[in-house]
């Protein structure tokens, strides 16, 4: 439970953000985080173990060369993330040492992904890895305790043996300490332990490595800078689209300075005309080079031209996509939702080495006269718009012996799926299942036969 402080903190950051407690109760708190001196003290020593003794030795979890006094996390509720960065003004000082591998940045719970693009590191994953727990008011990171052997101390026998404990000695080698005398290893213990508490709380959505320099600018599409970002630097995100982020830039003293950067700028794409157009707009897609094949291309973004002056009306970026060697012309126009506006399809996950492969829909919003990426629709495998009948088909293996297709419908402007079929063999691998649903009344109603036995064996009475 919270203390009243804790507590307190808590119900600000939610109104802040406007997100609901319980969903985010594993999270960090997303803001300003301040080192308590003198903490690292307060990790527990575990007693020794028999014939052992201990030298306990209280040690910084963040080495002391890093010089970091205060600590950003943000969270992003929708994907259950924490993202820490350890501020510092001490570039290197992050490194491996026998015990712990310190980083200046983490991610997780349940995260182990690492990015040159996204370089945050692993929660616990091994021995050297970095834990991070939360308290009521803030976090700890500690690792496992680091144990030398220094030396031995042998305590000399008080009496002699009995003729059982002899027979015990030379039997079994367990030899009792009272007449045969003990060693005990002497071992130095090192904890590695630093707690920090929430300082100010910030509506921090992500933290953002930036690889390259680039120029803060005043606000949104500003072409004025107000400063720099260094190479390597860690900035705050509170908020962003298909033209930047709005940021912050918080000093190892815990200052802030708030501006926007450009997406343009900050992550260059080459930008590839596309055949299609509609009626006072043309398209670029904007891709990345494919890593693992000479030629291919990962389209991670859409840009929408104005047709006679060629200027930007907009721009949609982080499209989820694997690398293709399509042609050029990469975009098609659908109608998804079957509203008569037209909307965009780009390629996006190819679904590994089977046939479970998505596309990327992007609807047109008439009220807001822009496109908007539907997850919904952009989620669906092997994915087809059928005009007749207004209905969406999706298409989908799972495995050697499972292949389903469902049939989704727009009702009331929601897409709600309207039939499902499903076959696969039987967990003997002798029948053939087929389950079949269908929409009767607001519920999926499902019905499941299964075929007739695909080995018939011999049976020793009548077949009935």
């Amino acid at each position: 439970m919270k203390s009243g402080k804790g507590a307190a903190i808590a119900a600000a950051v939610i109104a802040l953000l406007g997100v609901n407690h319980v969903a985010a109760a594993d999270l960090l708190l997303p803001g300003l985080y301040r080192l308590v001196e003198g903490a690292y003290r307060e990790a527990e020593p575990l007693p020794p173990v028999q014939g052992e003794s201990h030298q306990d030795r209280f040690e910084h979890a963040v080495p002391d060369a890093a010089r970091v006094r205060y600590a950003l996390v943000a969270r992003d509720d929708a994907a259950g993330l924490n993202t820490l960065v350890f501020l510092s003004d001490a570039a290197g000082a992050y490194g491996d040492t026998p015990g712990r591998r310190t980083c200046q940045a983490y991610a997780f719970p349940d995260w182990n992904d690492y990015t040159t693009a996204r370089p945050f590191c692993r929660i616990a994953i091994g021995a050297d890895d970095a834990r991070v727990a939360s308290t009521d008011d803030g976090f700890t990171i500690s690792y496992e305790n680091v144990k030398r052997h220094v030396g031995a101390t042998r305590v000399p026998a008080v009496r002699a043996p009995t003729a059982e404990e002899a027979g015990i000695c030379a039997i079994a080698d367990v030899c009792a300490r009272e007449a045969y005398g003990s060693t005990i290893n002497q071992y130095e213990v090192t904890h590695y332990h630093d707690r920090f508490v929430l300082l100010a709380p910030h509506a921090y959505r992500d933290l953002l490595f930036v690889p390259r320099p680039v120029p803060m600018l005043a606000s949104a599409r500003s072409v004025t800078a107000i400063a720099e970002i260094d190479a390597g630097s860690f900035v705050a995100v509170i908020d962003r689209d298909g033209e930047g982020y709005a940021i912050e830039r918080i000093g190892a003293d815990g200052t802030r300075a708030g501006g926007w950067l450009d997406r343009d700028v900050l992550e260059p794409l080459q930008w590839i005309e596309q055949s299609v157009t509609l009626p006072g707009m043309r398209f670029r897609v904007g891709v990345l080079p494919g890593e693992d094949e000479e030629g291919a291309v990962l389209p991670i973004a859409l840009e929408v031209l104005d047709a006679t002056t060629g200027a930007r009306r907009q721009v949609l970026r982080d499209l989820d996509a694997d690398a293709t060697r399509a042609s050029p012309d990469l975009l098609q126009v659908v109608d998804a939702n079957f509203d008569g506006a037209p909307d965009l399809q780009l390629p996006g996950l190819s679904g590994g080495a089977g046939p479970n492969a998505t596309s990327n829909i992007i609807l047109f919003d008439r009220a807001q006269q822009r496109f908007v990426l539907d997850p919904e629709l952009s989620a669906l495998p092997q994915l087809e718009i059928d005009p007749a009948s207004r209905s969406i088909l999706s298409f989908q293996r799972g495995g050697c012996c499972a292949h389903s297709v469902e049939t989704y419908r727009y009702i009331d402007g929601h897409l709600v799926l309207a039939e499902q079929t499903t076959t696969s063999l039987s967990a003997d691998g002798r029948h053939e299942e087929t389950s079949t649903g269908r929409l009767i009344n607001g519920k999926m109603v499902y019905r499941t036969r299964r075929a007739r036995d695909r080995q018939p064996q011999a049976h020793a009475g009548p077949v009935r």
